[in-house]
Order: C-alpha cells, then sequence, then structure tokens
C-alpha cells in the first residue's frame, strides 16, 4: 500500500529546490542562459524589444508576473528594464555556462537521454560509428542556427489566425 503522504513530502522537497532557482526578492541578480533573447516592452514574446540579451548577462530582479520577470539591464553606462520570460534566466550562483545556452529545465526525453549516459563523449563515439549520418547532423545544425525575425514571426501568427485581436 502506497504511503498517502508520500506525494505531499515529494511535491515539498520539489518546491524549496526549485525555490533556489527562482528570485527571491527585489535586486537579487539573475543570469541569462538562453544562447541569444530580447529584453521585452511588455509581457508578451513579440512585443518590442528593449535590447538584446547574450548568455551570462547579469540582470537585476525587480519583480514577477506569472512566468514573466520584470528586470533590469545595466550595459555600457546605461540601464534598461523590461521583460524576460522565467526559462531564459536563472538566480543560480554557481550557473555553468556553455557558450551555446543552457536550460534550467529539460524533456522528458532530454532527462531520460541523460540517465543512459548520453554526453558529448557519447555523441562523438556514436558519430563516429555512423559517418552517413553528417549530413543529417548538419542540416540539423543548420535548422538551430536560422534566426526568424520577430516581425516575420508576427505576420506569419497573424496571417493564419493565431493571435488574438489584441496581438496576443
Amino acid at each position: 500500500m502506497r504511503n498517502p503522504r508520500l506525494p505531499v513530502l515529494v511535491g515539498t522537497a520539489l518546491a524549496c529546490m526549485a525555490a533556489g532557482f527562482l528570485p527571491q526578492s527585489q535586486g537579487d541578480t539573475l543570469t541569462v542562459t538562453k544562447r541569444e533573447t530580447k529584453l521585452r516592452s511588455q509581457k508578451r514574446l513579440l512585443s518590442a524589444a528593449v535590447a538584446d540579451l547574450r548568455e551570462g548577462d547579469r540582470l537585476a530582479f525587480n519583480s514577477k508576473d506569472g512566468a514573466w520577470l520584470n528586470v533590469t539591464w545595466s550595459a555600457n553606462g546605461s540601464a534598461k528594464t523590461g521583460w524576460l520570460h522565467e526559462s531564459d534566466v536563472t538566480a543560480k550562483k554557481d550557473v555553468r555556462l556553455s557558450g551555446q545556452g543552457i536550460r534550467e529545465k529539460y524533456t522528458v526525453s532530454e532527462a531520460e537521454a541523460a540517465r543512459k549516459g548520453f554526453n558529448p563523449q557519447v555523441e562523438k563515439a556514436y558519430r563516429d560509428e555512423n559517418p552517413g549520418l553528417e549530413a543529417a547532423f548538419a542540416l540539423v545544425d543548420q535548422i538551430q542556427a536560422t534566426s526568424v525575425p520577430d516581425a516575420e514571426i508576427e505576420r506569419f501568427l497573424r496571417e493564419g489566425r493565431l493571435l488574438k485581436e489584441d496581438g496576443r
């Protein structure tokens, strides 16, 4: 018979661990973990960009509204305030930056691959054993390097009637 309190205990433990990765109070320092992202003027993915941010940029936390964080970024003697999605940053002090962007949240399949020991060395060995897949790997790299301007994404969403009237 399962312990009925186990889910509560596990949930509490996970919430406590997650709290260490989320900003707690105004002025907390956050680190951008996404290779490239934009500081936005509003809490919307396609709102005007206030600044272009890169992995490793440091931000000051101001407030939180749902999944959006209001932050201030200081660079070159000026400060810019705007909104950033919480998945683009971490409050961890010992964050390891890769130069390729890192995430705090992973898919189930990615977590499973990690548990099975899939890492850069395993990937290299797999590539060495399967040289016929290099063309496919090159295509994936090309797709990942593709960047679509916000205006083009917004046009696509409007033409496909995927945006509400207010642009959200």
